[in-house]
């Protein structure tokens, strides 16, 4: 019998708890992959006392899950092996569960002086995809492949001098395989497989809020060039959003259309602890967007949608959720154009807050009615089944149903 596959993907504007979330479904996973991004990226997990923050490397390291990075991801070899081994002083087996997609790309230090200059992330990230669409990039693949010949050197420039860049990191060629074939051996044998995103629908290249977004496809399309995988092979997807909606960016330049100021934003910011896990740049804080969430939903074939934070709510007297947007007249959907999106005003329902602390319930009728509402409220909106993590533990988690049948 085939094993089953998940997608997660991230709704808003990434930190959406997607690493927590990745954490908890990978318990019945064989392979947990992540297919795009690179180092700009942070998951957060806490694993009993201890919180664990991985910047490339899949979430489900830290249940010794066999994690594979994919070809869609830009990867940073200086940071990997600091972060491997960084993981492995915490005890946790690294390199008997990592395997690296010969077609990724490698972030080279050109890449991160660029970034730095072009007030980017300080990564690579853009530089180094850049120069994968240019062809010019660099691959694991090459570390095994050290010796070019002619046609190699005519069609990439300066491969040349990038010999003693792969050298220094032929450490790493252990750990780099065909991993396409081996994920689709692994379901053809039974294995379940969970792909983690990074960041979410809002940055997406081509569906989020272009220029003000990242440099990859963030969602299941990513999947199907980031991993070598068709359509066919992903049985499930789930949507992961936080009760409200965050985002960090360096200059404030990416437009949140539900943005809050003053005392509420400093209630959640300190509450939610919203400080990015790469960054620690402090997050701008919003109401739940409904027509950025729909747009993900739709534009994904997400089927359930794990609503997170809902503990940092607790305490507002009211909250708002933004059911459509307007610029003198109601917008109908989502719009993908940054500009466009500063244009635009919300349009708020408002509910009434909890006060209770809602951070040790188990099951949903637990909740206080204030609390419930405002779940039902958002499953009315979006139209698909919400699940709700009230805490950053794997048992704050109340799921209604069994994600891997």
């Amino acid at each position: 019998m085939k094993g089953k596959s998940i997608a997660v993907i991230g709704t808003q504007y990434g930190d959406e708890g997607k690493g927590k979330i990745v954490d908890f479904l990978s318990e019945k996973a064989d392979y947990v992959v992540r297919y795009q991004g690179g180092a700009n990226a942070g998951h957060t997990i806490t694993v009993g006392e201890k919180e664990v923050i991985l910047h490339q490397i899949p979430s489900g390291i830290v249940r010794g899950k066999k994690c594979i990075m994919g070809r869609g991801m830009v990867i940073n070899p200086v940071t990997l092996k600091e972060e491997i081994e960084g993981l492995e002083k915490e005890g946790f087996p690294v390199k008997e569960n990592l395997s690296i997609d010969s077609g990724a790309h490698m972030v080279l230090p050109k890449h991160i002086d660029y970034s730095k200059s072009e007030s980017g992330t300080g990564k690579g990230i853009a530089p180094c995809y850049g120069d994968k669409s240019r062809k010019f990039g660099l691959r694991f693949y090459d570390i095994l492949n050290k010796k070019f010949d002619k046609f190699d050197l005519d069609a990439r420039q300066n491969l040349e001098s990038y010999q003693y860049f792969l050298e220094k990191h032929s450490d790493l060629s252990d750990l780099i395989e065909d991993t396409s074939f081996e994920l689709y051996l692994a379901k053809e044998n039974g294995k379940n497989i969970l792909f983690e995103g990074a960041q979410a629908i809002g940055l997406d290249i081509d569906l989020g809020q272009y220029p003000e977004s990242t440099s990859s496809n963030t969602g299941v399309g990513g999947i199907l060039t980031g991993t070598g995988v068709s359509h066919k092979f992903i049985d499930k997807v789930v949507g992961i959003a936080k009760a409200y909606v965050t985002r960090v960016d360096k200059n404030g330049a990416g437009p949140l259309v539900t943005q809050i100021d003053g005392e509420i934003r400093d209630y959640l910011r300190e509450n939610g602890r919203e400080y990015g896990a790469t960054t620690r740049r402090p997050r701008r804080c919003g109401w739940f967007d409904v027509p950025l969430v729909k747009h993900s939903i739709r534009t994904n074939g997400i089927e359930n949608l794990i609503l997170t934070k809902l503990d940092v709510l607790s305490g507002l007297d009211n909250l708002k959720i933004a059911t459509y947007y307007e610029n003198g007249s109601k917008i109908s959907g989502y719009v993908a154009d940054a500009p466009s999106l500063r244009k635009l005003t919300p349009h708020y329902e408002t509910l009434p807050g909890w006060k209770e602390d809602i951070s040790s319930c188990k099951k949903m009728n637990e909740l206080p009615e204030n609390a419930r509402n405002y779940v039902d409220r958002l499953e009315k909106l979006l139209d698909v089944l919400i699940d709700i993590s009230v805490g950053p533990e794997r048992n704050q988690t109340i799921i209604r149903g069994n994600y891997w049948i």
